[in-house]
């Protein structure tokens, strides 16, 4: 897994590499530029054929922006900078490579600092087969007005290749919210590690995103990073790979761990089904579905490779219904509630006890979290095993007591938040889902794919969560490796349903081929492809 890092951290790091490493910010700039332009030559080779221009800004991401074009020009691309900033504002290393192109006459530069007209900018532009935004990078900290606004609407106007570096101008390195005007990049060559406002919001333009190798590790510095604030991490099939648990050729199904799913009601015996599974195909040994006494007949009649089992006779819970979960799970790994569950008061009462009492590792999901609600953090707080919570944010807004569309707006916040005061493992569903542990660490999912828009993605991903934690996986590996896989198997299951027409049902199997394809370290289709750096 590799880090995502705040724009503070980012800097942490280059000062440890810096001050620690003695390696000089002239050698860390000179080794981004050179590092974008092997990845423009990737895309388009190079050549006197190739009209490239660059527009630069003042600070440390024109320097980059400057050898960027001095390397362009060695290669033979026809070059020209434009400059957004007065020549006068440009300083430090920055300055060093601006010195630098000035004396290389084979790279015209013209002053733009003053020019606030859009087409003025256009017509500098036309003609570049590629664009090099090297504006602003990370330190931006307001909205983009005058010659750098015209310049970005201009860049978004004209038909080129558009290379961002470090990360869009215009968009917050934190969140990738675009307050005013942002370049719309193709491909965003950003420097070291990811940064959080390219994978926080997977609808930002950023386009594919490269991370250019800058000559040093950066996850040698984390120390730097973690000084700064807590970590996150983005999920790659290796290392995710590595989680998986193996089964021994001596295994049974009693070794391979065995799941109660509590889940499941009139009507709803659909998602219980699913969970099951899901949990099976995920490699659970066993699975024994609880449910309500009549949940329990019509699961009978679905249920093949599942048992089951009733804890009420009723539609809702009773008073001996713990004592009879309680006892079926004494012979278990590990419990998953939630998918399809009644939702009556006796109900409430029996999830919180379940959750708050019950030894054993829980994953927590659906209606279970409704019927917890604003208490969830309180009666979770000491629990005697791991839960690992499975919210989407209208479930996570009813937990923290906050709108959805708040929700929304800082999914990581609220992970780990909730995370934090419930000593729980968080993962918030969604486009590019987050993972979050109590101390802050946390890790984004790539997947962001409108294939998982449909009733009952999340009952897979609940029972695929619970068959990892009765293989013995920790909370959070047996969280972000379901989540991981959850999302591979629509790919998977994309390739000959497509996007529109994938079920639910369709998941199960998309997750036995994707953690085949883990187990056997096989490379993986469009899907996957685009995650390796």
């Amino acid at each position: 897994m590799s880090l995502v890092l705040t724009a503070a951290q980012m800097r942490a790091v280059d000062r440890a590499a810096m001050v620690d490493l003695g390696l000089p910010g002239i050698v860390l700039m000179e080794n981004a530029g050179r590092g974008v332009v092997d990845l423009i030559n990737r895309h388009m080779p190079l050549g006197p054929g190739l009209v490239v221009t660059v527009v630069c800004g003042a600070g440390q991401n024109g320097g980059d922006g400057f050898v960027i074009a001095r390397h362009l020009a060695n290669q033979g691309a026809r070059v020209t900078v434009l400059l957004a900033a007065a020549a006068t504002r440009i300083s430090g290393d920055a300055a060093v490579f601006a010195g630098v192109v000035n004396q290389l006459k084979a790279i015209p530069q013209v002053d733009l600092s003053g020019e606030t007209t859009v087409t003025r900018w256009v017509r500098e532009l036309a003609g570049s087969a590629v664009i090099v935004d090297a504006l602003f990078g990370t330190g931006l900290r307001a909205d983009v007005t005058g010659a750098a606004a015209a310049a970005i609407v201009a860049m978004n106007q004209t038909p080129a290749l558009r290379v961002a570096v470090d990360i869009p101008s215009g968009l917050d390195a934190d969140t990738g919210v675009a307050p005013g005007v942002a370049v719309a990049a193709d491909i965003t060559a950003t420097m070291g590690c990811r940064k959080l406002g390219l994978v926080l919001d997977a609808a930002a333009r950023v386009g594919q995103v490269v991370v250019v190798d800058l000559g040093v590790s950066i996850d040698g510095l984390a120390a730097a990073a973690r000084a700064v604030g807590p970590l996150c991490h983005w999920l790659e099939p290796a290392a995710v790979g590595k989680l998986l648990p193996r089964r021994a050729s001596t295994a049974h199904k009693g070794s391979a761990g065995h799941l109660l799913l509590i889940a499941g009601s009139p009507g709803k015996t659909g998602a219980a089904v699913l969970a099951a599974r899901a949990a099976l195909r995920g490699g659970a040994g066993l699975v024994t579905v609880a449910s309500t006494g009549a949940g329990q007949v019509a699961l009978d009649a679905k249920l093949v490779e599942a048992m089951s089992a009733a804890y009420a006779v009723g539609d809702d819970a009773e008073a001996d219904s713990f004592g009879r979960l309680a006892d079926l799970a004494g012979g278990m790994r590990a419990v998953a509630i939630g998918p399809g569950i009644p939702t009556g008061p006796a109900m409430k009462g029996l999830v919180a006890r379940l959750v708050a009492d019950l030894p054993r590792p829980m994953v927590v999901d659906a209606d279970a979290l409704n019927l917890l609600g604003g208490a969830a953090a309180a009666v979770l707080r000491g629990a005697p095993a791991a839960r690992v919570l499975t919210p989407h944010p209208g479930e996570m807004g009813r937990l923290l007591g906050m709108a959805t569309a708040e929700v929304q707006r800082d999914r990581l916040g609220c992970a780990r938040r909730l995370a934090a005061e419930a000593n729980a493992v968080v993962v918030l569903k969604g486009a590019r889902t987050v993972i979050a542990t109590p101390d802050g660490t946390a890790y984004i999912n790539p997947a962001a794919t409108a294939a998982l828009a449909t009733g009952g993605s999340g009952d897979v991903l609940t029972g695929l969560v619970g068959a990892l934690l009765v293989q013995g996986l920790a909370a959070v590996d047996a969280a972000c490796a379901a989540v991981f896989v959850h999302g591979q198997a629509a790919e998977s299951a994309i390739a000959t349903l497509g996007t529109q027409h994938l079920i639910a049902g369709d998941l199960p199997e998309g997750v036995a081929r994707v953690l085949d394809n883990l187990d056997s370290g096989l490379s993986f289709g469009a899907g996957l492809g685009t995650l390796a750096p």
